[in-house]
């Protein structure tokens, strides 16, 4: 009996497409004048940091809503992104399965195995969901979400933030625990995106929030109201774990079905890179924070990159 296998394009592990037969098988509305300590919504200003954890590592079991992989490069696992992963599930993440090597499958993957995977990756992440979680490496803290109209000096601007939680969903679905943020504010339209909790999430988002306020710009300055998601963007791999699934043969290899095909590897992980997924902060009590931001007249707009 024949098995094709893709070792040499992946870290030399056995993984392979078998054609055997015996494996056919809370709204808080508040009027405010430009306080720091606002109810729902903070407000910051540039030069403070708003305080509430970004952790450099993360992990979320299943798989980060709202990140990239069609055509992400693959990056080695670091020790880091594993201590986190191994806090999701203890059994299915340990040093024994690590030993047995992982194999990372990327857009780049040539073996007709690896393409194979990778072009059902929709379905391994909706039928495997229990084997799957994402450990990843902080990109960037706070990330842009929105922004009020530019105001001119000497004059008052009323405006109102508000956030609101839609569509959210648990592992069992395929995807991490999470969901999506709706945000509107005056100037730039709506905002909506996906955020996941990682582990270690203490604090949960309430359904709603919605703050109304003004910014008192200065003559002869410029100003508006930056509204940012309050977590980080994390970029990292997902890991499919091979524990648990029955045994190929004799060499304790062991298998899946995938596409219409039956799956075997030696190894004990299946890597898959991933990027841009925004993961709350555990303990952050509100969905996104306000910035005031002001500068002189004639001098260029600032950008909306978190100061």
């Amino acid at each position: 009996m024949h098995h094709d296998n893709t070792g040499a394009d992946t870290h030399h592990l056995g993984v392979a497409v078998c054609a055997s037969a015996q494996h056919a098988a809370a709204l808080h509305q508040v009027e405010d004048v430009e306080s720091d300590a606002v109810a729902g919504i903070p407000l910051v200003r540039p030069g403070t940091d708003p305080g509430y954890a970004i952790p450099a590592h993360v992990a979320a079991a299943g798989v980060p809503r709202g990140a990239q992989w069609k055509t992400v490069s693959g990056v080695e696992p670091c020790e880091e992104r594993w201590a986190e992963v191994r806090k999701v599930c203890p059994g299915c993440f340990s040093d024994a399965e690590r030993a047995r090597g992982t194999a990372i499958i990327d857009h780049r993957a040539r073996h007709a195995t690896a393409r194979l995977v990778l072009d059902h990756f929709e379905e391994l992440i909706s039928r495997y969901a229990g084997h799957l979680a994402f450990g990843g490496c902080l990109a960037a803290r706070y990330p842009w979400r929105a922004a009020t109209a530019v105001v001119g000096g000497g004059a008052r601007l009323r405006y109102s933030v508000g956030s609101e939680i839609r569509k959210a969903v648990t592992a069992s679905g395929g995807w991490a625990v999470g969901g999506t943020v709706d945000i509107a504010v005056p100037g730039h339209g709506r905002f909506t995106g996906s955020y996941t909790h990682g582990v270690g999430n203490t604090s949960p988002w309430p359904s709603s929030d919605t703050v109304h306020s003004h910014l008192l710009v200065e003559p002869g300055e410029q100003g508006r109201i930056d509204v940012y998601g309050i977590g980080g963007v994390y970029s990292g791999l997902l890991y499919f774990a091979m524990a648990g699934f029955p045994r190929h043969d004799e060499h304790g290899a062991r298998c899946f079905d995938l596409g219409g095909h039956h799956i075997w590897t030696t190894g004990g992980y299946l890597c898959f890179p991933l990027k841009d997924a925004f993961v709350k902060s555990p303990d952050a009590p509100a969905a996104v924070l306000r910035l005031r931001r002001t500068w002189p007249d004639g001098a260029p707009e600032p950008g909306p990159a978190f100061p």
